[in-house]
């Protein structure tokens, strides 16, 4: 089995991208945030700051492997079973780090600015903000339960016969500059 870690992974630039999304160097810039984030978030908890006193296996010791344990987690979504054995862990502890891990991640990504929009006006607030860029407009359609009421259906009629989608629109900012810092 392939070591996944930090320190196993670092040095596979392709593998590491292809893993988090982020390369090394990112990585490493993310991490000040999110140790911070974590140590505020144990405080908070009540608890140790060194969690892995006392314990002999040390899985998810440094702070770097907790942070890939989570981008790898929402990169690819695998199962937790699969992400357990991925890591040499327990299904049950991998549950209990993705808890753990998600909000601190969360609270890194909001200091450095970087906090994902989840309503459309929050986008229309920070595309104000950013000025004019280049979009992609991506436009999907889910199947859902056929509804019961006539007017509700003809809100979610598309023209197609059968199917009853549900229209999922989304849209990404294109760089058009790359700068060097």
């Amino acid at each position: 089995m392939a070591e996944y870690s930090f320190n196993a992974l670092k040095s596979n630039e392709k593998a590491f991208v292809a893993m988090t999304s982020l390369n090394v160097k990112e990585f490493q810039q993310l991490l000040e945030p999110f140790t911070d984030a974590y140590r505020a978030d144990l405080q908070a908890r009540g608890k140790r700051l060194n969690e892995t006193r006392g314990r002999s296996d040390g899985k998810l010791a440094l702070m770097e492997d907790k942070l890939l344990f989570i981008l790898f987690y929402l990169k690819t979504y695998p199962l937790q079973e699969v992400l357990a054995y991925s890591f040499g862990l327990p299904q049950s502890v991998a549950n209990q780090w993705i808890h753990c891990l998600c909000p601190v991640l969360q609270c890194a990504l909001e200091k450095m600015g970087h906090k994902p929009v989840r309503l459309s006006s929050e986008l229309m607030d920070r595309l104000i903000e950013e000025g004019q860029q280049n979009l992609i407009i991506d436009g999907t359609e889910r199947r859902i339960q056929r509804p019961v009421d006539d007017n509700v259906q003809k809100d979610y009629y598309s023209g197609k016969k059968k199917l009853i989608p549900l229209k999922i629109m989304s849209s990404l900012a294109l760089m058009t500059e790359i700068s060097n810092t």
